[in-house]
């Protein structure tokens, strides 16, 4: 397997251009009265979604819904400029269903020590992608890797620095080695790109 990198919340031109394009992106996106917007928090001032796609060369792009139902209007924009290579990201449960309703399942539905295989199994052909993550320490064990694999969806696991246990990224690392844990993509920060590039080419 292939295994991409990604890099997580490249919320700005400058940013995006400073990433060489072999990675992938995770961005933040929610509306404003200027229009769709990039940023994490509400009430800040972000660039526009539109300016960031004509700089846009990289891999999978992760659109991380912040606002509900603007999903539509991002599809929009990803369709003027010929992107392909994504998925949604936290959008709500009733918009998983009106998009898939309507021929889009490019979407990530999330397993976590609260959220499990049996509730992606209920939509498995709503979505295409596994969202994997730990939010308080690394809960994956042989049992839920062969769930996972049997699911026949694509995955992406949440580095840990993500849920601010940047420490863990080692253990991270022993642990998926033992259990032979392979996974599509992983987001995390640029700055842990080399530790987990390592891991993927042992």
């Amino acid at each position: 397997m292939n295994t991409q990198l990604i890099a997580h919340r490249v919320n700005t031109v400058s940013e995006l251009n400073q990433l060489p394009l072999e990675y992938g992106i995770e961005i933040d996106i929610r509306d404003s009265k200027k229009g769709l917007i990039l940023s994490h928090d509400p009430f800040n001032e972000g660039e526009l979604f539109q300016e960031f796609l004509c700089n846009y060369r990289h891999k999978t792009i992760i659109l991380n819904i912040k606002s509900e139902r603007i999903e539509y209007e991002v599809l929009k924009l990803l369709d003027d400029f010929k992107v392909t290579n994504y998925f949604f990201l936290d959008c709500s449960f009733p918009m998983i269903i009106e998009l898939s309703n309507s021929g889009i399942n490019n979407i990530a539905a999330r397993i976590s020590e609260y959220e499990t295989v049996d509730s992606i199994r209920k939509i498995i052909e709503r979505i295409s992608w596994i969202w994997l993550d730990s939010f308080h320490s690394f809960h994956f064990n042989s049992e839920i890797i062969k769930e996972i694999s049997q699911l026949k969806l694509k995955t992406c696991l949440v580095s840990p620095e993500l849920q601010k246990r940047e420490e863990e990224i080692n253990l991270y690392i022993k642990k998926m080695n033992n259990l032979n844990f392979k996974v599509d993509a992983i987001c995390t920060k640029s700055r842990n790109f080399q530790k987990w590039q390592n891991f993927l080419d042992c």
